[in-house]
């Protein structure tokens, strides 16, 4: 038996990404298929949140944990900023959560070995997350537009 060997910061970033956050996604999409009411959106809006909350947390945790002028580290404070919750709407949430979740890999395979990459856990659901990504009905906007535009807005003062 191999013992598990820990993750990169790429890996714990993907993995965040697509086996925390991902479930997210597929949830809302559930229940926006079975027209699900508007109190139970503004739930998941308020799981998805703290979910965000928490990947920011642990993004900028490995971030630190590299040298500061790293190619890596950068790439994670950025997506660390980009999942940082900032008051939107759950339609925004769900349209960022999921462009993060598109343009992420692109950054973050580099720094992952190849052996690592094709057994890791979270790269059979990225792997279709990317192929869907294909189907124009699955592009972000157009994904989420169902979405009531004011589920989960605050009110600025």
């Amino acid at each position: 038996m191999t013992e598990a060997q820990p993750l990169n910061p790429a890996e714990t970033a993907l993995s965040l990404l697509f086996r925390k956050l991902h479930p997210h996604l597929e949830d809302a999409a559930h229940a926006l298929d079975r027209g699900a009411a508007r109190r139970e959106l503004e739930r998941l809006h308020l799981k998805l949140i703290a979910a965000r909350l928490k990947a920011v947390e642990v993004l900028e945790t490995e971030a630190g944990t590299l040298p500061e002028d790293a190619p890596l580290a950068e790439t994670l404070e950025t997506l660390a900023a980009n999942l940082t919750p900032v008051g939107e709407s759950y339609r925004q949430s769900l349209i960022l959560t999921q462009l993060c979740l598109e343009e992420a890999p692109a950054d973050l395979l580099s720094h992952v070995p190849a052996p690592q990459a094709a057994e890791a856990l979270w790269a059979p659901r990225m792997t279709d997350f990317l192929t869907r990504l294909k189907d124009p009905a699955f592009e972000a906007h157009r994904r989420w537009e169902a979405v009531e535009e004011d589920i989960g807005e605050t009110e600025e003062e």
